[in-house]
């Protein structure tokens, strides 16, 4: 072996470089899906699916965040239990919530193949982009042969992973910013489409951008907060769900830390 140290020092280097950088909050998920069929009535049927991936390490800020975020989801009186016991108590309110929509007379016998379904699903997913910010997406989409179309709801959760508080508008921005904010959304909806090669006013497309205010529907990666708004929150069906991408340094005069722009470099 002529060259020992040269060859020691490659695979030094070779090991530097397969080093990853450890999030200072590992986060262990596992994930639950459960299927039910439930009879409503004669003419109903009920499917549930449900999938949850949750953060399982043994932390202070970590368990916060789970408490608060099941309370928001499954109801307060989750907040004590598993996931899989939240998840029976969730299924059994939209029990009873589609026993009182979809109420019929149970002495109508129905037809063969005349049964009215509904399918109800919910994903929680995880994003864990820096040590600052844990973020939760909530995906929940229902349909039935009772409506003309399914609905779809996408909510998301923006924590602050070191002190496990859940973190709105008025925590991360200080002053009179909703102008502000109002505005970059606004154009940054209306950049959308025009990159997307629409040429006509968004009113003409069917959003209404003067309600495109902030709806604490947002999460935060990189140095950006993207914002969403469902169908028919600020416009038509037909034009589906908005995203607004929001510089964070476009709102730096308003921000309480300046220094979650730099953190994220």
């Amino acid at each position: 072996m002529k060259h020992p140290l040269l060859l020691l020092s490659l695979a030094l280097l070779v090991s530097a470089c397969n080093t990853v950088e450890e999030s200072p909050v590992k986060l262990v998920s596992h994930t639950y899906t459960l299927h039910t069929h439930d009879t409503l009535n004669p003419l109903t049927v009920l499917y549930m699916d449900f999938k949850v991936e949750w953060p399982c390490r043994e932390d202070s800020a970590i368990e916060a965040i789970r408490k608060d975020i099941t309370a928001r989801i499954f109801g307060v009186d989750a907040i004590e239990r598993n996931v899989e016991e939240a998840i029976l108590m969730y299924s059994d309110t939209l029990r009873r919530q589609y026993r009182e929509e979809f109420a019929v007379d149970e002495n109508t016998k129905p037809e063969e193949e005349d049964y009215g379904k509904i399918y109800h699903s919910l994903r929680l997913s995880i994003d864990d982009p820096c040590e600052c910010f844990l973020n939760f997406e909530l995906y929940e989409e229902e349909t039935n042969s009772f409506a003309p179309h399914g609905t779809h709801d996408t909510r998301y959760f923006c924590y602050n992973r070191l002190t496990g508080e859940f973190i709105t508008e008025d925590q991360l921005f200080k002053g009179d910013y909703q102008p502000a904010l109002t505005r970059l959304i606004t154009e940054a909806i209306w950049r959308s489409y025009r990159t997307r090669g629409a040429v006509r006013s968004l009113e003409y497309i069917g959003l209404d951008v003067e309600e495109a205010e902030p709806n604490g529907n947002f999460y935060i990666s990189g140095n950006q907060i993207t914002y969403l708004y469902q169908e028919n929150e600020i416009g038509c069906y037909a034009a589906g769900p908005q995203t607004a991408v929001v510089q964070l340094e476009d709102m730096r005069e308003y921000l309480r830390d300046t220094t979650i722009i730099h953190d994220h470099e």
